[in-house]
Parts: C-alpha cells; sequence; structure tokens
C-alpha cells in the first residue's frame, strides 16, 4: 500500500499515516460486503463506535491488530478474525511498534462507509480536520457519521441528522 492512488481505490491519512484501500465496493459485489484493507501505524486506532446496518469483520494480515470489543480486549494474529454483530461498541488499535496491516469485511456492502473514509481522508489531507480527525465544519462531521452509519457514545454526536438540521436552520440567512 505504498501508492496514494484513488483510482486504485487506496486512501491515505496524512496525519497519522494510515492507508485504507478499497479492495471490493459494494457495487463491485451486488452489495453482499465492502472489503477494505488498512495499514495502520504505532499508536494508531478509532474511537469505541458502534454500527447500526452492518456487520463488521476484521482479519489480521501482517502484525498484532488490536480491537476492543465491548469489555474486551483482544489481540489477533495473523489469519484470525474478529466478528463484530450490528450495534456492538469496538474499536481497533495498534499498541505495537511496528505498522500492522489487516482487513475489514462490512457486510452488506456499505457504499455509505466506502465514501465515508474517502471524504475523511480528504478532508484531514486538506486540513479541514482537527488533530483527531474531527472535521472542523460540524456539517461535515453529522454527514461522515451518517455516510459510515458510525454512532459514538458522544451527546453532540447521537443524532448526526438533527446536526445536519440544526446547522442548516443555524447558518441559513433570514
Amino acid at each position: 500500500m505504498e501508492s496514494n492512488s484513488a483510482d486504485a481505490g487506496i486512501y491515505h491519512n496524512s496525519l497519522n499515516g494510515e492507508y485504507t484501500q478499497i479492495i471490493e465496493s459494494a457495487a463491485q459485489t451486488n452489495g453482499e460486503y465492502s472489503l477494505l484493507e488498512v495499514q495502520l501505524m504505532p499508536g494508531g486506532g478509532n474511537p469505541l463506535h458502534y454500527h447500526t446496518r452492518f456487520t463488521e469483520e476484521f482479519t489480521a494480515i501482517k502484525g498484532k491488530l488490536g480491537i476492543q470489543y465491548q469489555e474486551k480486549v483482544l489481540h489477533l494474529s495473523p489469519g484470525h478474525s474478529c466478528l463484530i454483530p450490528i450495534g456492538k461498541e469496538h474499536r481497533f488499535f495498534n499498541d505495537t511498534d511496528e505498522p500492522i496491516i489487516f482487513r475489514i469485511t462490512l457486510r452488506k456492502g456499505q457504499p455509505g462507509f466506502e465514501n465515508f473514509i474517502k471524504v475523511l481522508f480528504g478532508l484531514v489531507n486538506d486540513g479541514k480536520t482537527n488533530k483527531k480527525f474531527i472535521p472542523k465544519n460540524p456539517f461535515y462531521a453529522a454527514l461522515l457519521l451518517h455516510w459510515g452509519d458510525t454512532h459514538v457514545n458522544n451527546i453532540f454526536f447521537k443524532n448526526p441528522l438533527a446536526i445536519c438540521r440544526f446547522c442548516c436552520i443555524c447558518c441559513t440567512p433570514v
């Protein structure tokens, strides 16, 4: 994953060095699944979250992949997988000293999540997020969470569509 070619479905996060490649899109699998491959640098990861429309299966390819699944913390060796059911809090992380590579299978396929990755990494690379990858524009943050069906236990992000509507109301000239 050395390339930064969006044409090849490879997206780079310039703040943390992460690469994500969309290996098979929902469109390519007739909606059955989306398959992504992630290269995560030491210290990388995401916050606890859950999804309401799809399961996520994580498979370690290279290195030890950290998974927090509700209260459990797992470390997956290459070839091992963990399936996260719909609605269950989880996160992935790299607590090693080396980059790791893993795959994520989303079932059913998620074109919205694929767009979430593309747009988020674009905003990061354009300097339109903070250092924690949160878009500076709350409308963008809400839209991304909606596209990605990503829910976090934070009062501000509980209802992304309500945030979008609020931003539209507040920003509309009278």
